[in-house]
């Protein structure tokens, strides 16, 4: 049966390239599409993740880590040693802004609004803790001082930043002094200087955006950021997990509509490539299949001879666009930093899935054209 399929199938070259070409185009959206939100939930919540930070306190209203909408006053937080529940804390300084890059030696007419500019989020930490500080260093120093930063290779990578460069930031020019990974939230990259100099800088002396903690490892952080709410009107406080939830849902439940929509469209191509072109193969072939049924072959058998003409379109449709998502990819990432992609085996075989489920579909409209031939209307005149 499915060599009847398949001399079905190759008998019209052209209609089945079209027929591949559709369904890999829609497997080449969706798996993308699914890459991609992939790379960016990674990316976007993968600082507060991995920052081993148990604790995330901040002010009421204060939700995630991109909008970094709380101001806490340092007055008082020395209460924080007396709490023997927490292993370690300290303030920590976060604001969004754009940074520039400076050319050295600046010239005399050299222009900010015209300059290269950078969405940044500008963060002041405790050199001494570390919490709160780079995840990891890849070159240069690991420790800002005076007037200097440590910004993310994403950064780096994606506006040529070198150990050595100028940033202007906060009203300040800073020496790029080292590299960190870790901390691409895709539409903003991470720079770290140091608390003292994010306070000089903000004018925020007294002040700090967040209190980060790391509790005693027999400490439940979620019901420690329960009591801290009750005892402390006016404040928050997210275990490390939400905080990082919260922070990828303020880009990705933006995003997540469009790109469902943009899934459904590809699906939808996908199918009705396929469907078509089954479909007009089913009715070109009306005369021989009610031949088949005259001479006896059932229904059944002519539904599994449409199926598997389907199902081998789907198949080399799903294998032509895994293979172009695994080659494009790379150079799609290259030349736009901001496509992250995270290829997944469990979102191919969802892909997988879905293209089976694309097949079945469009062979349902030829298998009711066949149940409709009237075997004896063929050896009609």
């Amino acid at each position: 049966m499915l060599l009847v399929a398949r001399k079905n199938l190759f008998s019209e070259r052209t209609r089945l390239a079209i027929s591949v070409g559709g369904v890999a185009l829609s497997v080449l959206l969706i798996s993308l599409l699914l890459s991609l939100y992939r790379g960016w939930d990674e990316k976007v919540g993968g600082f507060v993740e991995h920052s081993g930070i148990d604790v995330w306190v901040g002010s009421e209203g204060a939700r995630d880590f991109l909008t970094s909408a709380s101001i806490l006053p340092v007055q008082g937080s020395e209460a924080l040693n007396s709490i023997q529940s927490i292993e370690q804390w300290s303030p920590l300084i976060v604001r969004p802004m754009w940074g520039v890059r400076v050319t050295v030696p600046r010239p005399a007419d050299w222009d900010e609004d015209a300059a290269t500019k950078m969405n940044i989020h500008f963060v002041g930490y405790d050199p001494q803790s570390g919490i709160g500080g780079p995840i990891r260093i890849v070159e240069g120093k690991s420790t800002p001082g005076p007037r200097e930063i440590v910004v993310d290779e994403a950064l780096a990578k994606r506006y040529g930043l070198d150990v050595g460069d100028m940033v202007s930031a906060a009203g300040r020019d800073w020496t790029v002094v080292g590299k960190s990974s870790g901390g691409d939230f895709v539409a903003s990259q991470t720079v770290f200087v140091s608390l003292e100099q994010a306070r000089e800088v903000l004018q925020m002396e007294g002040l700090t955006t967040f209190y980060v903690l790391r509790l005693k490892d027999d400490v439940d952080a979620g019901q420690f950021a329960d009591e801290i709410e009750r005892l402390q009107p006016g404040v928050v406080a997210f275990t490390g997990k939400e905080f990082a939830a919260n922070t990828r849902d303020r880009i990705l439940g933006e995003v997540l509509p469009l790109l469902e929509v943009v899934l459904l469209l590809a699906f939808i191509v996908g199918l009705t490539v396929a469907g078509l072109t089954i479909y007009t193969a089913t009715v070109e072939k009306a005369r021989e299949y009610g031949i088949l049924k005259a001479v006896g072959f059932t229904n059944g058998y002519l539904y599994r001879l449409v199926f598997e003409q389907s199902l081998v379109t789907g198949l080399l449709g799903f294998t032509l666009g895994v293979g172009l998502t695994a080659l494009i990819a790379p150079f799609a990432r290259d030349l736009v930093p901001q496509f992250v992609v995270l290829i997944r085996w469990q979102d191919v075989l969802a892909v997988a899935g879905m293209t089976l489920l694309m097949v079945v579909i469009a062979a349902y409209v030829p298998v009711r054209r066949l149940a409709a031939i009237d075997p004896v209307t063929v050896f009609k005149a």
